[in-house]
């Protein structure tokens, strides 16, 4: 695993939830006029995280790699000990991108809209959980 890789990463997940957090004043109204821009950041934010795990997972030499954002997360709690709350929060924010860039189904615009308030805690908890996994490599073995 390349550090360099998940910081780079790390820093986007960042630039995305500070993107979203400009919409956290504005109204429903107000959202759903800019919805495509919510939605393709909870699409990145799905993204990015996931992407962060499977290169943290790929450290472990998790062979195979899970295929799913649903599943990366669910390994990520059981190889690396992520809170298992968290590894199901983000799972579930995941299914949410599905929908969106699959249109499996029409659009619930009060889930968009909510997701807008719930994202930024949910992916700032993660990246703090990133960094105090970056944290344990760095740390000899005992």
């Amino acid at each position: 695993m390349r550090r360099e890789v998940i910081e780079r990463k790390l820093r986007f997940l960042s630039s995305y939830v500070e993107e979203l957090e400009k919409y956290l004043p504005k109204s429903r109204e107000e959202r759903s006029g800019q919805h495509f821009a919510i939605e393709r950041l909870l699409q990145l934010l799905c993204e990015a995280s996931s992407d962060i795990s499977l290169q943290l997972l790929k450290a472990q030499v998790l062979s195979p790699p899970p295929e799913t954002h649903r599943a990366v997360f669910a390994a990520a709690a059981k190889h690396l000990s992520m809170p298992l709350p968290l590894a199901e929060e983000l799972g579930l924010a995941c299914g949410m991108r599905n929908v969106i860039v699959h249109m499996y189904d029409e659009l619930d615009m009060d889930k968009i809209m909510a997701a807008v308030d719930l994202a930024p805690g949910l992916y700032k908890r993660f990246g703090a959980w990133v960094l105090d996994q970056l944290d344990q490599l760095d740390r000899p073995p005992a």
